[in-house]
C-alpha cells in the first residue's frame, strides 16, 4: 500500500498555541513518525509525508523516519495535499484542527485568518473536509484524523466511521486538557495501524462536479480585492462565489484567493 500523510500543527498533543519551551517542528516530526510507524505496521510499502502548516518548512527532514519521504516548502497547490494522486491507497490527516468558529475548537481556523467560511456545493468544510475532498478527487479515502475532540467529531460527521485519535479536549480556543505527548504518539501509531484495515471499507469523500464555491472572508476588504476578478460573483460584504469544473480546479482558485486577498488591504 502507498500512504499519504498530511501533517499540521494545531492538533498536536500538548500544543495550545503557545510555543514557550516547545519546538513545534519536533512536535510535528514526532507525530508524523508515529503515523509512519503505524502505517508500516499496518502494511504500507510506501509513505509520503506532506507538511501542511504555515511556511511548510517546519520539520527538519533528518528527524523523519527514513522509511518515508517528506514534501516541504511552498508555494504549491493544493497546499496541504501537494503530491496527492491516484496512486495512493489511503490518506491520514495528523494534528489537524477544527474549522473556523467551532465551539471549543483549539486554534480553530480555516486555512488562514482571512477566511471565515468555505462552502463547496453548499457543504461547509474546514481543512479536514476540503483536504479530504481533494483526496477524493483522486479516489483516495481518508481513513484517519488525529487532533482535538472537535476536529475528530467534525471528521466523523463528514467522512463517516473513519479512525480518529483524540489527543486533547478543547476548553476554549486557546486552552485544552492534553494527553501527554509520549502517550499520544502510541495512540497515533496504533490508530494508524487500525486505520489501514479500513482502506477497503471507507469510501473516498467525493464532491461531484460541477463545483460551486462560496468564500466568506473575515473582513470585507479581502472580498473587495477578490471581486475584481471577472469570474467572481460578489454575494455580500464579506462573501464571494465562483464556479469550477472540478474540485481540484476549485481549490487552486481558492489557494489563489488566500494569497491575493491581503494584497491591498
Amino acid at each position: 500500500m502507498k500512504i499519504f500523510i498530511s501533517i499540521d500543527l494545531e492538533g498536536a498533543a500538548g500544543y495550545i498555541g503557545s510555543a514557550e519551551g516547545i519546538n513545534t517542528g519536533e512536535l510535528m516530526a514526532a507525530e508524523a513518525n508515529a503515523a509512519i510507524a503505524g502505517a508500516f505496521d499496518g502494511g504500507a510499502e510506501e509513505v509520503l509525508v506532506v507538511e501542511a502548516h504555515g511556511s511548510k518548512r517546519n520539520i527538519n527532514p533528518q528527524k523523519i523516519d527514513p522509511r518515508a519521504r517528506i514534501l516541504s516548502g511552498r508555494p504549491r497547490t493544493p497546499e496541504h495535499m501537494g503530491g496527492i494522486d491516484d496512486t495512493f491507497d489511503a490518506a491520514l490527516f495528523i494534528a489537524y484542527h477544527a474549522k473556523a468558529g467551532t465551539l471549543r475548537g483549539v486554534m480553530s481556523h480555516t486555512y488562514s485568518g482571512v477566511v471565515y467560511s468555505l462552502r463547496i456545493n453548499n457543504i461547509e468544510v474546514g481543512e479536514t473536509g476540503a483536504d479530504a475532498a481533494i483526496a477524493g478527487h483522486f479516489g483516495v479515502p481518508v481513513v484517519m484524523v488525529s487532533g482535538d475532540d472537535t476536529v475528530c467529531r467534525e471528521a466523523k460527521e463528514l467522512l463517516g466511521e473513519i479512525e480518529t485519535v483524540v489527543v486533547k479536549e478543547g476548553v476554549s480556543r486557546s486552552a485544552a486538557v492534553c494527553i501527554p505527548p509520549s502517550r499520544a504518539y502510541e495512540m497515533i501509531q496504533q490508530g494508524a495501524e487500525r486505520a489501514l484495515k479500513k482502506v477497503e471499507s471507507v469510501p473516498p469523500f467525493v464532491i461531484k462536479p460541477p463545483i460551486h464555491v462560496e468564500v466568506t472572508f473575515t473582513d470585507p476588504s479581502y472580498a473587495d480585492t477578490i471581486c475584481f476578478l471577472p469570474f467572481v460573483e460578489r454575494i455580500d460584504g464579506r462573501t464571494v462565489a465562483y464556479d469550477a469544473p472540478n474540485l481540484l480546479y476549485a481549490m487552486k482558485i481558492f489557494d489563489g484567493f488566500r494569497f491575493l486577498s491581503t494584497a491591498v488591504r
